[in-house]
C-alpha cells in the first residue's frame, strides 16, 4: 500500500513510517514542519488544517495514517483554539477525505481521553467523529488509542514526556521531577509496538470500526510512576535527585490510564508478543546515553 502519515516528522510518525517500510509499503510523509528521519520516503510540507491540501494529498495514496495534531495536556490549556483547529477540525478533513475517496485510514486517540484538557477533550471529540463517519458513511477509520508510547527518538520538550525526562536527567546527574505523589497508573507501551498496532489497523481486514482498538499492555503490567522511576533507576549508576512537584493543569492526582489488551486480538496482537517494560526501557536508555548530545 502507498500510505499517507500525518504528523509523519513526529516521534510516533517516524516509527509508522520505519514500520511500513519494513513491511513492504510505500509512506508518504505529510508534516508542517521538520525534515524525515529518513532520505528514502516522500515528504509532503502541509497542514492537515489544510482541507483542499488533505483532500490532494488523500489522492496519491491507498490509505492514512492520522498521526497529525498539537500534543500536551497542561501545554494546551493555554492554546485550546489551536488545538481545536488542529485535533479536531483538521481530523475532519482528513475524515472527509477518507469518505468522499474511499479510502481507508487510521486515527490515533489517547489513553487519557476523559481527563479535562483541550488535548484530551479535541482527541477524544475526534474519535467519537470518526465512529459517527464509520455508522453513518460506511468509512472504514479505524480508532486506536495509543496509551502511553516511549522508545528511542522521543523528544524531552517542549511537551514532557515520562521517559526521556527520567532517562536524560539520570544520565546527566540532574533532577527528575515526579508530579504530585507518583502513584498515577501509567500504561506503558514501547512505540514499536504501537506502530505495529496502528499500520496493522489499516493494512488487515478486521472489521473493527464500531469500537476503539486500545494499544496498551493493560492493568496487570501497567506501573505507578514511583515504580517506572524505579525501573529506570535500577539499570543505571546515577547520582540524580527525584523530587516531588504539585500537580500540572489539566491532569488529577493519581489518575488510571490504562488500555484493554483484549481489543487488539482482531488486528492478531496480544501482550505476549508486545516489549516487556523492562527490555524496553534498557532500549531507550542505550539510545539516550547514544544521542546525549542531543538534549
Amino acid at each position: 500500500m502507498r500510505v499517507l502519515v500525518t504528523g509523519g516528522n513526529g516521534f510516533i510518525g517516524g516509527h509508522v513510517i520505519d514500520c511500513l517500510i519494513d513491511q513492504g509499503h510505500e509512506p508518504v510523509c505529510l508534516d508542517r514542519y521538520g525534515i524525515p528521519h529518513r532520505r528514502d520516503v516522500e515528504f509532503q510540507l502541509a497542514d492537515i488544517r489544510d482541507a483542499d491540501r488533505v483532500m490532494a494529498a488523500m489522492a496519491q495514496v491507498d490509505g492514512v495514517i492520522n498521526l497529525a495534531g498539537i500534543l500536551g495536556t497542561s501545554e494546551t490549556i493555554e492554546r485550546p483554539r489551536f488545538t481545536v483547529q488542529s485535533n479536531l477540525l483538521g481530523a475532519i478533513n482528513v475524515f472527509n477525505a477518507c469518505r468522499d475517496q474511499g479510502k481507508k485510514g487510521v486515527h490515533i486517540t489517547v489513553g487519557n481521553y476523559w481527563m479535562n484538557n483541550p488535548y484530551a477533550i479535541t482527541k477524544n471529540s475526534a474519535e467519537r467523529i470518526a465512529m459517527v463517519y464509520n455508522a453513518n458513511f460506511g468509512t472504514r477509520i479505524a480508532v486506536v488509542r495509543g496509551l502511553n508510547a516511549y522508545g528511542e527518538r522521543q523528544k524531552a520538550m517542549p511537551v514532557r514526556k515520562i521517559m526521556p525526562n527520567v532517562i536524560v536527567p539520570a544520565l546527566t546527574d540532574g533532577e527528575i521531577l515526579i508530579y504530585g505523589d507518583g502513584e498515577q497508573l501509567m500504561d506503558m507501551i514501547y512505540v514499536g509496538d504501537l506502530a505495529d498496532v496502528l499500520v496493522r489497523a489499516l493494512v488487515l481486514d478486521h472489521d473493527c470500526y464500531d469500537t476503539v482498538i486500545e494499544a496498551g499492555r493493560g492493568l496487570a503490567f501497567t506501573p505507578t510512576i514511583n515504580e517506572l522511576v524505579s525501573a529506570v533507576l535500577g539499570q543505571m549508576e546515577t547520582a540524580c535527585a527525584v523530587t516531588h512537584v504539585p500537580m500540572r493543569g489539566g491532569e488529577p492526582e493519581r489518575s488510571v490510564v490504562v488500555g484493554d489488551p483484549t481489543t487488539m486480538e482482531p488486528l492478531g496482537v496480544s501482550v505476549d508478543d508486545m516489549v516487556p517494560l523492562t527490555e524496553g526501557i534498557a532500549r531507550s536508555i542505550r539510545w539516550y546515553r547514544d544521542h546525549l548530545a542531543e538534549y
